[in-house]
């Protein structure tokens, strides 16, 4: 468990130089950040997570946005508004997202 423990710490910053462990953990780090072909190889990796992170926080934001419209489709049809006056209401909240052919076509399928 010490062992376990001396990694924990080395995680939060704290440097125990008495743990072989550690003091082994701390020279291979510092060989990756100075070897020039494994911090490229490091850089890549992050920013190919980066742009996975960013295309999920977008693809969640859309179908919130496709949920969003949904509602207020069906919210507007209890309200016996027809088509014409859900797109408008439509275009003005979610125009900048979606073009008019696709607002048409979630009022169509909705």
């Amino acid at each position: 468990m010490p062992r376990l423990q001396g990694f924990f710490d080395l995680m939060r910053g704290k440097i125990n130089t008495n743990d072989s462990f550690i003091q082994k953990l701390q020279s291979d780090v510092e060989k990756y950040k100075t070897n020039p072909e494994i911090r490229k190889e490091l850089m890549d990796y992050q920013m190919k997570l980066d742009d996975m992170r960013y295309v999920g926080e977008k693809t969640g934001k859309e179908e919130e946005r496709i949920d969003a419209i949904k509602k207020m489709i069906n919210d507007y049809r209890d309200l016996s508004a027809n088509n014409q006056t859900i797109l408008k209401f439509l275009t003005k909240n979610y125009g900048a997202y979606f073009s008019q052919e696709e607002l048409k076509q979630f009022i169509k399928n909705n």
